[in-house]
């Protein structure tokens, strides 16, 4: 994996699962991912794990990045991922999303274009948290990034994750990297929320590989935090949806407290969908 293959592609509304078994490659890709963030004016957050606040900082200074203005002026936190995680001495999935919404919100009022957040989760490993905690804390976060506000890269060192962890935590991010990627990775679904009208609209393709990214989407923008509005999905640009993806947007519909329309359906989406009855008269197709 090169650090520009992943990072030259993340964008603000992004959340990367960045697999990796080589520590100096997640050092790259997060360092780039920081950097190039600091560049653009963004506010950045990086949350270590394998190596200390320091050597990051000391990376960061050897890309050219003036990383004491940027510490000094509040632009750049550099922190040991346990202090933030699991703060209080144990990881509460919700704690941490609420800290990150402040984050968000604090480089919003700064004037700051976006903020990007990397995290090595090596943490949660040493620390005990359940895979049932980990993967509905990465699957919640994605509310966090469909406003478009912010980017986030969770790094995993498959060395050290087994796949019982690393399997459910990678699928509930909309798109995951891994070491062979090349230049012509990009993320494999992107979500926008959007205002009028209310709902979502989908960029590219839904599998396994981000099945509870998506559901977790989908629940945020029907759910019933949403005041019972009406909710429009755009899938036009939505290249790929399989049976599984299908799956969720019929019980989206049927357990949504309002109505739930999809528009700019392809005629294979549309054939899909007729096979796991979306396609009732309670709610349309388009």
């Amino acid at each position: 994996m090169t650090a520009s293959a992943v990072v030259d592609q993340v964008r603000l509304g992004d959340h990367v699962c960045c697999v990796h078994d080589d520590e100096s490659d997640g050092l790259r890709a997060a360092g780039r991912f920081v950097a190039g963030g600091l560049r653009l004016g963004h506010r950045a957050l990086w949350f270590t794990d394998a190596l200390p606040p320091a050597a990051a900082r000391a990376h960061l200074d050897g890309q050219g990045v003036a990383t004491e203005a940027a510490l000094a002026g509040g632009q750049l936190r550099i922190l040991p991922a346990a202090e933030a995680y699991v703060a209080g001495g144990r990881f509460v999935p919700e704690v941490m999303l609420d800290a990150l919404a402040a984050e968000i919100d604090r480089a919003r009022r700064e004037g700051h274009p976006g903020l990007r957040m990397v995290g090595d989760m090596g943490w949660a490993l040493r620390h005990g948290a359940s895979v049932t905690d980990l993967r509905r804390y990465e699957a919640e976060a994605n509310r966090l990034f469909i406003d478009g506000h912010a980017a986030g890269m969770c790094l995993y060192d498959r060395r050290f994750f087994p796949a019982e962890y690393l399997l459910p935590t990678a699928t509930a991010h909309p798109a995951t990297v891994g070491p062979r990627a090349g230049h012509a990775w990009t993320p494999l679904l992107r979500a926008h929320r959007t205002r009028d009208p209310h709902g979502l609209r989908l960029v590219g393709e839904i599998d396994r590989s981000n099945r509870d990214a998506f559901a977790a989407m989908l629940d945020d923008v029907t759910g019933r935090a949403t005041n019972e509005r009406a909710t429009v999905l755009d899938v036009s640009e939505l290249s790929f949806a399989d049976v599984g993806a299908a799956s969720a947007l019929a019980r989206t519909r049927r357990n949504a407290p309002s109505t739930v329309r999809l528009v700019g359906c392809h005629p294979t989406l549309t054939r899909l969908l007729d096979l796991v009855d979306v396609t009732d008269p309670a709610g349309g197709v388009a």
